[in-house]
């Protein structure tokens, strides 16, 4: 049998890692290190791919250890699909799952609020991921979009964030600005399809 998640994982870190011109550094899934980082070192990035209505996973244990031990701008990519339910009887095999994933929507959140919203929401525990929180789909737009209801959530400002839509599909906020020339600069949409 199959690993969906990983089969999910590792599809939406191929697009992040091609959307934005991002070098892969945790081959091997360890999670001690994010995902990629900028070919200049600039910022790191965390992808969470999840289906739409579930959420990307934020574990503590990984935040709390990119908390304290890199210094550089760190960003968490949360790719959403759009199959809802019963993955794995409706797609039987790798390639049949690989073929029916597409890109409904990625967030690309600076870690202040990812990290807040981990705070500010109940955990749950798992005990092979350890303590974790999920964003969905529903919340990560209603961040996007400026909702008040969510950044009370968060507890933090909006205003200290800039938001950029380069396409429909992808949504970046980024923390006054900084950084957003250079994502803009090396966005390729035509990974998206």
């Amino acid at each position: 049998m199959y690993s969906s998640k990983k089969i999910v994982g590792d599809f939406f870190e191929e697009r992040v890692v091609n959307l934005f011109d991002l070098v892969r550094i945790d081959e091997n899934g360890v999670g001690l290190t994010p995902d990629l980082v900028s070919k200049k070192g600039e910022f790191f990035v965390e992808v969470k791919g999840s289906a739409y209505n579930n959420g990307g996973v934020i574990k503590q244990r990984q935040l709390y250890r990119f908390d304290r031990d890199i210094a550089v701008r760190r960003f968490y990519a949360f790719g959403f699909h759009s199959i809802a339910s019963d993955m794995e009887r409706l797609y039987p095999n790798e390639e049949r799952l690989k073929k029916a994933l597409d890109v409904r929507s990625v967030f690309l959140f600076p870690f202040s609020i990812v990290k807040a919203h981990y705070e500010r929401s109940k955990k749950r525990y798992h005990h092979q991921v350890d303590f974790f929180v999920q964003l969905r789909e529903s919340l990560a737009q209603a961040i996007f979009s400026g909702d008040s209801d969510a950044w009370k959530h968060l507890g933090i400002e909006s205003g200290g964030y800039k938001k950029s839509q380069p396409h429909k599909k992808v949504h970046i906020l980024t923390t006054d600005g900084a950084l957003e020339k250079k994502i803009l600069t090396n966005f390729h949409p035509e990974f998206l399809y």
